[in-house]
């Protein structure tokens, strides 16, 4: 997918990675439109109320997203934020069973973001792969997108058993 593609619509595109209790953004690409959202490279989030976040989460035992969570206080940074890990628990089940994982304006008023992962030659989550969009869309059509573009990034890491056809 190239950033036209993406900069086709009122979005923006991260490429994020874990770091501790947070995600560190890698990569972005803004949209073409004046509505913007303030990320930049290098900036800190926190896990529990981020799409990639929960992405990173979704499939680690439950005993180990508690203790990556024990020392984090859950701020509520708009009212849809999660208020604890037994919230984000139920909530990475969700994401488990859909392959992807969605930020319902948890982190910013208006913003929706949808995040898939990103593996590495052993099969393993490395990393993630989002989208944000100001206004509802195709929802199905853009995780499909992200789909595409994240099993191109784990193929090039030489992961070849890529599961983002079965969903979106």
């Amino acid at each position: 997918m190239t950033s036209t593609e993406w900069q086709s619509t009122s979005s923006c595109c991260r490429f994020r990675m874990l770091d501790e209790d947070s995600i560190v953004y890698l990569h972005k690409i803004d949209s073409e439109y004046n509505l913007r959202m303030y990320s930049r490279i290098g900036r800190r989030r926190p896990l529990y109320s981020t799409c990639f976040g929960k992405v990173m989460m979704a499939w680690l035992p439950e005993t180990e997203v508690r203790a990556m969570l024990a020392g984090v206080t859950f701020e509520r940074l708009t009212e849809h934020t999660l208020a604890d890990v037994d919230a984000l628990l139920v909530e990475l089940a969700q994401v488990r069973e859909q392959g992807y994982a969605e930020d319902r304006e948890e982190m910013d008023h208006g913003l929706r973001c949808f995040a898939v992962p990103i593996y590495s030659r052993m099969g393993r989550i490395i990393a993630g792969f989002s989208l944000s969009l100001f206004h509802e869309e195709d929802k199905a059509a853009l995780v499909a997108q992200l789909y595409e573009a994240a099993a191109r990034i784990s193929t090039g890491l030489d992961f070849h058993d890529s599961p983002f056809g079965n969903h979106g």
